[in-house]
């Protein structure tokens, strides 16, 4: 893989996270109460990490545990992206308003809002074609450009307010339907390819 390739399914992986959008929930209240939102954020931050190491070092073990082939889990996994990136688009977010406590930093804000279906199907898939390092490091990069974007919106969103990161959500939102695009047809074209021969 040359680095332009991993920085491209760095880039899918980001987006697929598309933690410009979570600043949405927490922004206004960094405005209010920014030490209390920095504590929390770092809690996210750690378990981002944590559930994406895991989830791309385990993705070909999960596969062959259930007796799923990659290009079906492709399918489904390209499915579940596309409806998240639906609503994403429809209403912000695929889940409903919440109260943003310390309790909450890990569920739902770090998982599922962050390392949600999209985020998993994507890792597994990663393991399974690139191998569980190449995935693990995808998983790191993607997981560190996270929490620079969260640390630095969280002190941007007190000037520029809520509803930009909303917009900038939504448009990523495009880019994940793209990619669940991409991945179901490429478990169609395999799948076709595979009965045809």
């Amino acid at each position: 893989m040359t680095p332009l390739e991993f920085l491209g399914i760095v880039g899918q992986l980001y987006a697929i996270m598309n933690p410009i959008g979570k600043l949405a929930i927490v922004g206004p209240l960094a405005v209010e109460k920014p030490t209390y939102v920095r504590k929390i954020t770092v809690v996210v931050i750690i378990a981002v990490y944590i559930l994406s190491s895991i989830f791309a070092l385990s993705g070909g073990l999960i596969l062959a545990t259930f007796g799923v082939s990659l290009d079906s889990f492709r399918i489904a996994g390209g499915t579940v992206l596309m409806a998240i990136s639906l609503m994403t688009l429809v209403s912000g977010s695929y889940v409903g308003r919440i109260e943003v406590t310390e309790e909450q930093a890990i569920v739902p804000l770090a998982m599922p809002l962050i390392v949600g279906p999209g985020t998993i199907t994507a890792l597994i898939v990663m393991s399974s074609v690139h191998g569980p390092l190449t995935a693990l490091a995808t998983a790191l990069a993607a997981s560190t450009a996270v929490a620079v974007t969260l640390l630095l919106g969280i002190r941007v969103v007190k000037y520029i307010g809520a509803t930009p990161l909303r917009l900038l959500g939504r448009f990523m939102s495009l880019i994940i339907a793209s990619v669940a695009t991409e991945m179901i047809l490429t478990g169609v074209r395999n799948q076709v390819v595979k009965w045809t021969s």
